[in-house]
């Protein structure tokens, strides 16, 4: 995901209407509009005003990871052996290639990079490593934390 410096000029109730749609992405247009005070037709414009924005960036479901089999999150921190342009824009772009791999954050401190992966169990991380993540491009060192449990995990953003 790109940053993106400028910030978007939302009213309440557009605030409103990202608040419901992060609940329910499905939520029907009259329904919206009823939650809000106006009928379908604004609110509709308003959707795609945010969308062409990139203020709503996409629509996607909210899969359970272990009803799908996938019973073990690591998060990885990554060194490369240089931080150098190149070499990192080599690692990003090796990187979008790996399913396993649902975040991926250049990050400050003792390492350059944050991942967060998905695996069915220990011996589909330890393939992962020995396959994948130790032959990306200009990797030095991993430092894996595996996760025991979650309190929170949220995908919706504080916009009211």
């Amino acid at each position: 995901m790109a940053n993106h410096s400028s910030q978007a000029a939302l009213d309440a109730v557009d605030r409103r209407l990202l608040a419901l749609l992060q609940r329910d992405g499905r939520t029907p247009v009259a329904r919206l509009a009823a939650a809000v005070g106006l009928t379908a037709p604004p609110v509709h414009d308003r959707l795609r005003r945010l969308e062409e924005a990139g203020v709503i960036a996409r629509y996607t479901a909210v899969l359970d990871a272990a009803r799908l089999g996938y019973g073990m999150t690591v998060y990885v921190a990554v060194t490369l052996a240089l931080h150098r342009e190149g070499a990192v824009r080599r690692f990003r772009e090796a990187v979008r290639g790996v399913p396993e791999i649902l975040e991926c954050h250049h990050t400050t401190g003792s390492s350059d990079f944050l991942l967060k992966v998905v695996v069915r169990d220990a011996a589909a991380y330890e393939h992962l490593v020995l396959n994948i993540l130790t032959r990306l491009p200009g990797v030095e060192r991993l430092n894996s934390s595996v996760v025991l449990s979650t309190m929170k995990s949220e995908t919706a953003l504080p916009v009211e």
